[in-house]
């Protein structure tokens, strides 16, 4: 089935679709933006890149969708887990997307996805309470 009709079909009836004041966002696993639209469905477009964060808490992971495998939905999908450092990460996402040329319109979503999730992974040493400088009586 063509990614065109496809759209047709789920553009307006999908269990992923959230509708508020107007704007339409999805919860697809493979979309990157979370705009409900063609560019950036992850059900609809043949390649399509998922950016999650790793269940250990330590890394990303990155889902990519096999055109070989469109109709075998078991082997469509390949995740590779990044983690590495965050400049490593980086760096591979955007060999696979721009390099590769495998979904070049997605890289900078894909990248800025990547950079939140591990932002969001960092341990933080807390604030410090700011003291005064007061005499003391």
């Amino acid at each position: 089935m063509s990614a065109d009709l496809q759209w047709m079909i789920l553009r307006n009836n999908s269990c992923f679709l959230l509708r508020n004041q107007g704007t339409t966002f999805t919860k697809e696993p493979l979309n990157l933006a979370g705009r409900h639209s063609f560019k950036h469905s992850g059900l609809v477009n043949k390649k399509a890149i998922g950016v999650t964060a790793d269940p250990k808490g330590k890394g990303v992971v990155l889902t990519t969708k096999k055109t070989k495998y469109a109709n075998k939905p078991p082997k469509n999908l390949t995740k590779v887990t990044l983690a590495s450092d965050s400049r490593r990460t980086v760096k591979t996402i955007k060999n696979l997307c721009g390099k590769n040329f495998y979904r070049r319109d997605l890289e900078d979503a894909a990248v800025r996805r990547a950079c939140a999730i591990l932002r969001s992974q960092r341990t933080t040493t807390g604030v410090q309470k700011k003291r005064t400088r007061r005499k003391r009586n």
